[in-house]
């Protein structure tokens, strides 16, 4: 396991008040759990939640250490927030795993004939969207990150199984 893997925790969306809070879109299984692993990561930039509070779904005002008025949280805006996985919770099974987990495995059909790659995953509100590279065209292409779509996950060999909805050609 690699150790230096980063996983997003969220993305801070916005400035919230005066003093220097950010709104942050969390991508934990909890809200709350964002604050759990220590200082955040932005490349060389590191981040650490003084406080916090949990308004609805997925979204929390958090204040960061030494980030203290509204112009500092501005500069903050869009910023995806990340920990390395090593301080992350093991997964308990085999149909667990992180999003990150998916970039660059190998995308294959029903017959085993191998289709592309993972590019990137997406959530854009209504749910995750894998980002496929299809290797015949060279394109990519985007599906909802489904168990219809996507039957199976072999996290271990490094494989997703697609079965091709109808409007894609």
């Amino acid at each position: 396991m690699d150790m230096d893997r980063l996983v997003c925790l969220g993305i801070i969306t916005s400035p919230h008040g005066i003093k220097g809070a950010v709104k942050i879109k969390t991508f934990t299984e909890k809200p709350e759990n964002i604050f759990s692993y220590g200082e955040l990561i932005n490349g060389d930039e590191s981040y650490k939640i003084d406080s916090m509070s949990i308004i609805g779904g997925n979204l929390v005002i958090a204040t960061f250490n030494g980030i203290n008025s509204r112009n500092e949280a501005e500069l903050l805006r869009n910023k995806k927030l990340y920990a390395t996985q090593d301080k992350l919770p093991e997964l308990d099974n085999e149909n667990e795993f992180y999003h990150n987990d998916l970039i660059d495995m190998e995308v294959k059909l029903e017959n085993n004939e191998s289709y592309g790659y993972v590019k990137s995953v997406h959530n854009f509100g209504s749910g995750d969207i894998l980002e496929i590279l299809v290797t015949s065209t060279k394109k990519n292409i985007m599906l909802s990150f489904t168990q219809e779509i996507f039957p199976h996950i072999n996290v271990k060999k490094r494989y997703i199984v697609l079965s091709i909805p109808e409007f894609v050609d």
